[in-house]
C-alpha cells in the first residue's frame, strides 16, 4: 500500500507540474516504522549529500516533473537494498507541495527509495522513512538486526481517542483506549488487549493477516478491520486506530414560518472558551442540510455552548449576528454532554441576516491627488475583539481615488490600504454603519505620491 502511495504521489506531482495552478501542501500516506517501510521500498542506503542541482526542464525524459524537482548526488557509505556503494542520483519534488524532502548540501541520510515503472533514477520524498542520520535510532538497530536470526513478524499499533481540545494553539487532544484486538490467518487466531492505548502480536509467520479491532461502546471509528502483510520473519506492521466518542448534538435551524434553513454553520466550543489573537476562537462546527438538520458528532464529555457565527464576523458567506442557542436571551444556554451521549437541541430560531450596506470612499495621497490602483480593505471591530484577523471586505481604488465596499448594517469598520509591494500607513475615520454612516468615507494616505 505505501509503495503505490509514494509513486501516486510522483505522478500526482508530475501531473500538477504541467498545470499553472500552484500546489499548496503536500498530501501522502507515511510509511510505518523501518521493519514495515524496508520491505515496501527499492532501495536503503547510508549517504551523504555531494551535490544537489534542479532538473533539467529540457531534453531529458523527466522533464515533465517540473522545475522544482531537484536530483541529489549522495555518496553512498553503506547499502542494505538495491544500490551499491558509491555515488548514487535520487530525484525529489519541490519542498511543500511536491512531497521533496528537503535534503541539504553535505548532510547525512538514511534514505528509504523507490523507483517508479519507466523512471530511470530512484526516488524519495517525504512520505517516505528517509531521514538525517548519525548511525543510531531505532531504523538503524533494525537494519543491524537483519543479520540476526529472525524471531518472528510483529503487528502492532495503538488504540487512542481523538476529540478537539477547543484550545487555538492545540486543536486536538488524544488519550489512550482500552479495547480488544483480534489477529486472524495462516492458521492463527489471537487476542490482545490494548494497554495504555498499545497493542502486540508477535513471532508471526509470513503471510496475510486480518485485524480486527472491536470497537468499545460509545465509540466509533472507520476501517475497524485491516488486511496487513508480513512478508518476511523480521518484517512488521503498524496499524494504529483513531477513536472518537460517539456522542454530539443535534438540531435544527429555522427562519421565518418554521422554515428549515440551509447551509449555515453551526458552531461549538467551550463555556469558557477565548479567542486567540491569531488563531481565532476555537470551535467544531456542522453545516445545517436542506431542511437545516445539523449534527455534530464525535464530541468527548464535557461542556458546550452553540452558536451561530460565534466569532462575530459577519461576511458574505455567514452574514447572520452572533446568535447563540437558545437565541432568546443574551446569555447562551450550556450543554452538557455524557459519554455517548446526544442531545437534540430541537427547533432553533435564526434572527434574519444583517442588511447589506455599499460604503463609499476616495482614497488621496497627502497632496489630494486621487491614489489609483490602491488595494483599500476593512476589518471588522465591532464590540473591540481581541481576534486581529477580521477582514470583511476589500476593493480596488479606480483613476479618481473611488471604491465601494459592501458593509453590514449595525458593524464597527477600521481600514487599511497597500499597494503590490507593501502596507500604506493612512489616516482614516473608525466608521460605524448606522444611521449616521457618511455618505463618503475619505482615506488619506500619509505619503507622497510615486
Amino acid at each position: 500500500m505505501f509503495r503505490r502511495a509514494v509513486l501516486l504521489t510522483l505522478f500526482i506531482t508530475a501531473a500538477l507540474a504541467a498545470s499553472t495552478r500552484p500546489v499548496l501542501a503536500c498530501s501522502c500516506i507515511l510509511s510505518g516504522p523501518a521493519c514495515q517501510s524496508y520491505w515496501q521500498t527499492d532501495a536503503v542506503f547510508d549517504g551523504t549529500v555531494v551535490g544537489i542541482r534542479p532538473l533539467n526542464p529540457e531534453g531529458r525524459p523527466d522533464s515533465q516533473l517540473g522545475y522544482a524537482d531537484k536530483i541529489v548526488t549522495f555518496a553512498v557509505r553503506q547499502s542494505w537494498k538495491g544500490v551499491d556503494v558509491g555515488p548514487l542520483e535520487v530525484m525529489t519534488g519541490g519542498e511543500g507541495g511536491g512531497c521533496g524532502f528537503p535534503f541539504r548540501q553535505g548532510g547525512r541520510y538514511l534514505v528509504f527509495a523507490h523507483r517508479a515503472p519507466g523512471m530511470v533514477r530512484f526516488g524519495a520524498s517525504i512520505c517516505s522513512l528517509t531521514q538525517q542520520f548519525n548511525g543510531t535510532g531505532e531504523a538503524a538497530d533494525f537494519l543491524a538486526s537483519l543479520g540476526a536470526p529472525a524471531s518472528g513478524g510483529r503487528v502492532f499499533g495503538t488504540v487512542r481517542a481523538s476529540a478537539p481540545a477547543f484550545d487555538p494553539e492545540r486543536p486536538r487532544v488524544e488519550s489512550p483506549v482500552e479495547a480488544e484486538v483480534r489477529l486472524s490467518g495462516i492458521g492463527q487466531q489471537k487476542v490482545a488487549t490494548s494497554t495504555n492505548g498499545k497493542y502486540e502480536f508477535n513471532a508471526l509467520p509470513p503471510g496475510a493477516y486480518r485485524v480486527d479491532l472491536i470497537v468499545p461502546d460509545n465509540y466509533r471509528t472507520y476501517g475497524a478491520s485491516r488486511e496487513v502483510e508480513i512478508p518476511d520473519l523480521r518484517a512488521c506492521a503498524e496499524e494504529n486506530y483513531s477513536l472518537s466518542a460517539s456522542s454530539g448534538i443535534t438540531g435544527r435551524l429555522v427562519g421565518p414560518g418554521g422554515r428549515g434553513v440551509p447551509r449555515v454553520t453551526v458552531e461549538i466550543t467551550a463555556p469558557d472558551a477565548r479567542a486567540h489573537p491569531t488563531y481565532g476562537l476555537a470551535k467544531q462546527s456542522a453545516t445545517t442540510d436542506a431542511d437545516g438538520y445539523f449534527e455534530l458528532r464525535g464530541l468527548p464529555p464535557g461542556r458546550y455552548i452553540a452558536g451561530v457565527n460565534l466569532a462575530d464576523l459577519p461576511s458574505q458567506y455567514n452574514p447572520y449576528p452572533r446568535t447563540v442557542y437558545p437565541g432568546d436571551t443574551s446569555e447562551p444556554e450550556v450543554i452538557t454532554l455524557a459519554l455517548g451521549q446526544v442531545v437534540d437541541l430541537g427547533m432553533w430560531r435564526l434572527p434574519p441576516p444583517l442588511e447589506v450596506v455599499p460604503l463609499a470612499g476616495i482614497i488621496t495621497w497627502n497632496d489630494g491627488s486621487p491614489a489609483a490602483g490602491v488595494y483599500v480593505s476593512v476589518s471588522d471591530r465591532t464590540g473591540n475583539p481581541v481576534q486581529l484577523a477580521r477582514g470583511a471586505g476589500r476593493a480596488t481604488s479606480g483613476a479618481d481615488g473611488r471604491f465601494v465596499i459592501e458593509v453590514r448594517r449595525g458593524r464597527v469598520y477600521t481600514f487599511a490600504a497597500s499597494d503590490r509591494r507593501s502596507s500604506l500607513p493612512i489616516e482614516a475615520p473608525r466608521v460605524e454603519i448606522g444611521p449616521g454612516t457618511p455618505e463618503v468615507v475619505r482615506i488619506v494616505i500619509n505619503r507622497a505620491p510615486r
